[in-house]
């Protein structure tokens, strides 16, 4: 039996059951919180002020007290039992009604320094000093830093996490925050991944693409100095 078929039959690779009921949080906050508006709100305003303060107050301060307690994941080839794992996922899915419904933060960025205040309470840090063209993307809101004077090209994206499988079949994943320095431009529909950096003052052009925790500095690639071991 090859490694592949082992992980396989031992069910090493599959998808555990604590991946699976977390998938069920965005539809559950969702619906607790409709019944609890529906149940306590007695008049327009405290309506609109019981679904804003559920809709988008729970959420980012559920992870920022998650990650004050747990702190803060990174790890490289990480399996889904792994700590690092389980923190991320339990975040990352607080953040899927957003991720979903990408216009909710389009709005936000049409008010100078509020998308840069929504950020920070989910545990991330972005300037307000930063240009966000429409379609830009912030995956995991708390992995993220970026810098004053940064612009984010159209369609740019910025992810925290990045799957794969190992060659034992197994589910794997790179866990970090993406960095952008100062000054530093995204061409449209470039990327950074986890662990990713691109340099102050540097542009990434148009397209590219930078690996996990690797460096761009405007002509040159390097890895990034790696605090993250794997944790099974």
């Amino acid at each position: 039996m090859t490694a592949v078929e082992h992980t396989r039959a031992t069910g090493r690779g599959r998808i555990t059951g604590f991946t699976l009921a977390l998938n069920y949080l965005p539809l559950t906050q969702l619906l607790v919180g409709a019944a609890m508006v529906a149940s306590q709100a007695d008049s327009l305003r405290s309506a609109v002020l019981w679904s804003a303060g559920w809709f988008f107050l729970l959420p980012p301060l559920a992870c920022r007290l998650t990650l004050l307690i747990f702190g803060r994941p990174r790890g490289r080839a990480l399996t889904q039992a792994a700590p690092a794992y389980k923190i991320w996922w339990f975040i990352h899915q607080w953040q899927l009604v957003f991720n979903r419904l990408p216009w909710i933060e389009e709005i936000f960025r049409l008010v100078p320094g509020l998308y840069a205040l929504w950020i920070f309470l989910w545990g991330g840090r972005v300037s307000p000093m930063v240009y966000w063209a429409p379609g830009s993307l912030v995956i995991d809101r708390p992995l993220v830093v970026v810098e004053t004077g940064a612009v984010i090209g159209m369609g740019a994206g910025l992810a925290g996490h990045a799957g794969t499988l190992a060659a034992d079949g197994s589910y794997r994943i790179d866990i970090a925050a993406s960095r952008v320095g100062r000054g530093a431009m995204m061409g449209a529909r470039s990327g950074l991944g986890p662990g990713a950096e691109l340099a102050a003052g540097a542009l990434l052009p148009a397209g590219r693409m930078i690996r996990p925790f690797m460096l761009w500095d405007g002509t040159t690639k390097r890895g990034v100095a790696d605090e993250g071991a794997a944790d099974e």
